[in-house]
């Protein structure tokens, strides 16, 4: 599986499928994750959905969290490995590894103790909240691994190399899909844990992911052996990458707080439209998920160019991208809203409210998932050259309004209103990023 890539040469269009359906097919997994939990959790009740649907905040948290050594580590590696100074590659992608492991420690430290709090804070029947408190302890046990996954799959994939994190992920999403019903009903020799087991399941399929990921770099990737097999702290490359990374991390720490507000506003509504929401946002982070994978080839493919200053080369392959992300956003606004309906009662087939509210979010949020994908696709451009700033600033921007525009809107929709305004301000983010990196295309390049 050593199969890093040289992408500043060959046809762009193949590069990037190549490099692209990989990455995309790896997001989908990490989407599945939360599809296999919330098909089997959804047979608990609404309560169980709304009690794990708050507590899937703090694992995008956490995703936010690692985006730090993710981006600034993947942006930095990339440009390196395209400059093919390999010295200089292994420096960054250890620096990279050691600064994920002092963020797990300060995460999981913040989860013990300030679940309670954040729990409390949404007012959900008793159940429900015993329920998500169950899953977020077992989740900060094992935070570390759902940071450091993430970081091993850019360490490959700024490397060209997209192939190996997919299987890799893939095996991890069998052993969760294996596991949960194990271990959630009680099958065989398990006990009947219900919403504890499927927090176990998920954090022991993520154990064998980092399992095989180190396996596979010992046995196949000497670079990446090199990268890890002894400590090597650079004060210089650590705070490169730490402020590369920052404002991506805290761009989507930012979209999680939005996303919590946002959440209480529909928990007023009642458990109904907090599981409609949980479920109709695993189904819509098809779309972002996908994308981010996307964007993720999409930086390394820029960066490597852009690193060679090989200028032209990344116009097109700017261009090339959008081209993509648009298609993936056009269908996905399809699927949602024409089959939002059977979609929504995969997960939750006898609770009538909760399928007609889970609809409802899916026929208004399916307007916006061209611009979301092209946002997120685009941000890739902008992390490839060096830029995480700019698309951080709209995504902070943006998302704030979301608050006074629900506030606005709730009067006259309902929980309805909520989602009008997360729909809208993903319009203006894609169309703001879209302008933003023609401006800056003209500009640098």
């Amino acid at each position: 599986m050593n199969q890093n890539v040289n992408l500043t040469k060959g046809d762009i269009t193949k590069s990037l499928l190549k490099l692209s359906l990989p990455l995309a097919l790896t997001a989908f997994i990490q989407i599945t994750y939360g599809f296999v939990d919330m098909f089997f959790i959804g047979r608990l009740g609404s309560n169980a959905l709304a009690g794990v649907g708050l507590a899937g905040f703090l694992i995008w948290i956490a995703n936010a969290i690692t985006m730090v050594p993710k981006v600034g580590m993947g942006v930095l590696a990339s440009q390196a490995f395209g400059r093919q100074n390999t010295k200089e590659t292994i420096r960054i992608l250890n620096n990279g590894y050691i600064l994920t492991f002092i963020l797990a420690i300060i995460y999981t430290i913040i989860l013990l103790i300030f679940g309670k709090l954040y729990v409390g804070f949404f007012k959900l029947s008793d159940v429900a909240s015993s329920y998500a408190r169950e899953y977020i302890f077992i989740l900060a046990i094992g935070i570390v691994f759902f940071l450091i996954n993430p970081v091993l799959s850019q360490s490959f994939q700024s490397l060209g190399n997209s192939l190996t994190p997919f299987i890799i992920n893939s095996i991890g999403l069998i052993a969760n899909i294996i596991l949960d019903p194990l271990l959630i009903f009680g099958l065989g020799p398990f006990s009947r844990m219900e919403v504890r087991g499927a927090a176990i399941a998920t954090v022991l399929a993520q154990v064998v992911v980092t399992i095989i990921f180190v396996i596979v770099i010992f046995n196949n990737n000497e670079l990446l052996k090199n990268s890890i097999n002894r400590l090597d702290y650079h004060r210089n490359w650590m705070g490169q990458i730490f402020r590369l990374g920052t404002p991506s991390a805290l761009m989507n720490v930012y979209m999680a707080v939005v996303s919590v507000i946002l959440n209480k506003f529909m928990a007023g509504f009642g458990e109904a439209a907090v599981a409609a929401y949980s479920v109709g946002s695993q189904l819509e982070s098809i779309t972002w998920n996908t994308s981010e994978g996307l964007q993720i080839g999409i930086a390394a493919m820029v960066g490597q160019n852009y690193g060679a200053e090989l200028f032209e080369r990344v116009k097109k392959v700017i261009k090339k991208s959008f081209e993509i992300v648009f298609i993936i956003g056009a269908i996905s606004m399809l699927v949602l809203y024409f089959f939002r309906y059977p979609l929504i009662k995969i997960f939750v087939p006898n609770d009538t409210e909760t399928i007609k509210l889970g609809a409802l979010y899916l026929a208004i949020l399916s307007v916006s998932q061209i611009f979301m994908a092209v946002e997120i696709g685009l941000t890739g451009a902008f992390n490839g050259m060096g830029d995480t700033k700019t698309p951080a600033r709209i995504a902070i921007i943006f998302n704030t309004l979301r608050i006074p525009f629900s506030i606005l809107f709730m009067p006259m929709f309902g929980v309805a209103g909520v989602w009008i305004a997360m729909t809208f301000t993903s319009i203006l983010k894609g169309l703001f990023n879209s302008g933003l990196i023609l401006k800056k295309i003209k500009r640098e390049l």
